[in-house]
């Protein structure tokens, strides 16, 4: 008697078993028919109960379906149920999750991670996969870039003899850059770098976009050194390195935001009416004031102001006329067009400007300063103004721009002889 209440008991037991192990089965045919007929909407119904007792299936389709079968993402839940199925040997599931740690979503960024999960992800996955290891270079090379930008010193100096007119190609070679095609014009002057595409055929009397030199670099971000002029981005890793002799990052050789320019003379180039109406006259005044803000610090402004009244003093007799007034007037015009700091229309008639800015900032000079009317002015009419002043760092450091201001050239005149040019033309 016992022993067939045992054996029914064994035969129920057998077939509770068998029932539940058909009712597993028809639980992921319906998880896999669900996602088979995308009928997304019954997922995570049909897909819950095989899932949660381990159908490693199951765990990738619920994963899925987290990811991208309704319309808001659930990275935590997918990251749970990608796991559970990638722990037991999911391929789809390793490579998920991998591109989850790549991207940093639902989890942090962790390239090396996702390098391991989508290596076992296997053949599938190798677009993937190669394009991570991209990123890990770029990266890489990144870090790289950033190293060298903390180890640069910041420190201001250049030789005179690097301020003027220079070109640069993507050849290192010089002939090849002084041939004149693909070559940049590079003007360095002591605080800025000016650039354009080398031509035979435009000047800045003309009003193409071609002929303007172009400052797209910060120039808090110019680093002046004596053979190497250092442009570093703060919105990439980028650094441009303008060099005369050798580069200065050469273990960055083989990094491509590392971008080096090696700067010739190339003067079979300097024949172009640019140069011989504008850019020489304003490179040698910048040379001038570069010349002044290292000689007159911690002087007084009026020995810097000598300085400029020696350049201008041509006839060596400790007094400017008209006419030597006039032609200091055109290098400070020339400079500030090449600089940039005249308006569009000036820029287009940077000759023109010249000739009519010029003459009238002389006579405006000698009109408020010659106090003894004798069509000439000296060191003490210049100067009669400023006898209270010493000590004064601003004047020092940019004693042209706060002189010309004093004398208010640029807010009148600058207005009067854009309407001039505008009536010229």
């Amino acid at each position: 008697m016992i022993h067939n209440i045992s054996m029914k008991k064994i035969i129920l037991a057998l077939l509770l078993s068998f029932n539940f192990i058909l009712s597993s089965y028809a639980d992921i045919d319906t998880c896999l028919n669900a996602y088979d007929s995308k009928a997304y909407i019954n997922i995570l119904t049909e897909c819950t109960t095989p899932a949660n007792e381990g159908d490693s299936v199951s765990q990738n389709i619920l994963g899925w379906w987290y990811l991208y079968g309704q319309e808001d993402i659930d990275y935590s839940n997918a990251f749970t149920w990608l796991s559970k199925s990638s722990d037991q040997g999911n391929t789809w599931a390793k490579g998920q999750i991998g591109l989850m740690y790549q991207n940093g979503n639902g989890v942090l960024k962790d390239y090396s991670k996702a390098l391991i999960l989508l290596t076992d992800a296997g053949v599938d996955w190798k677009n993937e996969l190669d394009k991570l290891e991209t990123i890990i270079k770029e990266e890489a090379a990144k870090e790289e870039i950033y190293q060298a930008i903390d180890k640069i010193e910041n420190t201001k100096t250049i030789s005179a003899n690097r301020i003027g007119k220079w070109y640069a190609s993507d050849s290192a070679v010089e002939s090849e850059t002084c041939n004149g095609e693909d070559t940049s014009e590079i003007i360095i002057l002591h605080d800025q770098v000016l650039q354009r595409t080398y031509s035979n055929d435009y000047s800045l009397l003309e009003s193409d976009f071609e002929t303007s030199y172009y400052n797209f670099f910060d120039d808090n971000n110019l680093l002046f050194f004596p053979e190497n002029i250092i442009y570093f981005s703060e919105t990439k890793p980028e650094i441009w390195d303008f060099y005369f002799k050798t580069p200065m990052f050469t273990e960055l050789e083989s990094n491509s935001n590392y971008i080096r320019l090696n700067l010739f003379k190339c003067n079979n180039l300097n024949n172009q009416i640019d140069y011989i109406l504008l850019e020489s006259d304003a490179i040698e005044f910048d040379k001038l004031v570069f010349s002044v803000k290292n000689e007159c610090n911690n002087k007084k402004p009026i020995d810097c102001l000598r300085k400029f009244v020696n350049f201008a003093d041509i006839s060596k007799n400790n007094e400017l006329s008209r006419a030597e007034l006039t032609r200091f007037a055109k290098f400070v015009v020339k400079w500030m067009t090449l600089k940039g700091e005249l308006n569009l229309t000036e820029r287009m008639g940077s000759s023109a400007a010249t000739m009519i800015i010029a003459p009238a900032l002389a006579e405006f000079i000698l009109l408020n300063y010659d106090y003894d009317n004798d069509d000439h002015i000296d060191i003490k009419e210049m100067t009669f103004d400023l006898v209270n002043i010493s000590d004064n760092s601003e004047l020092n450091n940019k004693i042209i721009r706060r002189y010309i201001e004093a004398l208010d050239l640029l807010s009148e005149s600058k207005t009067n002889a854009s309407r001039m040019l505008d009536d010229l033309f």
